[in-house]
């Protein structure tokens, strides 16, 4: 098993430290483990303006440091990645680009989580949202985040189903779009398992995933554990559906540079 989607204690809402998780890891038998925190608000001149969501920005360096020696002092018992999970927000481009730009890096996820000011997970944000504007405004995020060059994965490509109502008109051609921009940006999507546990199908759902593998879009696999139970969920339904579709290897990532890995 692989996965490249997790989070630890650092951003104020998952359990254990870097190195507990790394050891649940290796007790549920994943052989790739990628740690993936929040990443700090960059653009934000506070330091950790939502600390149970992200990490502060002055706890980087520190995350940085600790998830590179945790992965030096692990070699040979398990192959650890050190990644983080950075939010896509228009006009921060540049600010990210050089937050981002660091050696111990293997890769960076990409997730949009807000749009306008509504954020997919939090309810009170979008309570007189109008819903149609919401799923709109989310697919050209995504299609923007692929083609920004920031990240290496975009994350749980369709979490939006969760929470936000659904739209009252017909969004394919912008659903559509989306994947274009990803299959274009040469961009991996990960299939995420945590929408197993959300609503009992992975993101992104079977439609979305046959329309990437159709295009030739690389994809991972990340659980996006926030606890030792939730690590590696996912796995067996994210195995079958890929197999379905004929693909028999994952994208996975050192020195943000691609390196494959075969499904048994």
């Amino acid at each position: 098993m692989i996965d490249l989607h997790t989070h630890h204690d650092r951003c104020g809402h998952a359990d254990g430290s870097l190195r507990e998780v790394a050891d649940w890891a290796m007790a549920r038998g994943i052989r790739v483990l990628g740690v993936s925190d929040h990443a700090p608000r960059f653009a934000d001149p506070a330091d950790h303006p939502r600390p149970r969501i992200q990490m502060a920005r002055s706890e980087w360096d520190g995350y940085l440091a600790e998830a590179a020696a945790l992965r030096e002092a692990l070699r040979g018992r398990l192959d650890l990645r050190v990644g983080v999970e950075a939010d896509w927000l228009p006009g921060t481009e540049a600010t990210y680009r050089q937050a981002l730009d660091r050696p111990e890096l293997d890769y960076v996820l990409g997730s949009v989580h807000e749009v306008n000011g509504w954020h997919i997970y939090q309810p009170h944000t979008f309570v007189d949202a109008d819903p149609d504007a919401f799923h709109l405004g989310y697919w050209r995020a995504v299609a923007d985040a692929a083609a920004s060059g920031l990240f290496d994965v975009i994350a749980h490509l369709d979490a939006i189903r969760i929470m936000v109502p659904p739209p009252t008109v017909d969004l394919a051609r912008e659903r559509e779009a989306a994947l274009d921009a990803i299959a274009e940006a040469g961009v991996t999507v990960e299939i995420n398992g945590s929408g197993v546990r959300r609503d009992g199908q992975l993101f992104p759902e079977a439609p979305l995933l046959a329309g990437l593998v159709q295009r030739g879009v690389p994809i991972s696999f990340g659980s996006d554990a926030h606890r030792a139970d939730q690590l590696a969920l996912g796995w067996e339904h994210a195995c079958g559906a890929l197999a379905r579709l004929g693909v028999r290897r994952l994208r996975t990532f050192v020195r943000r540079e691609p390196v494959w890995w075969e499904l048994g």
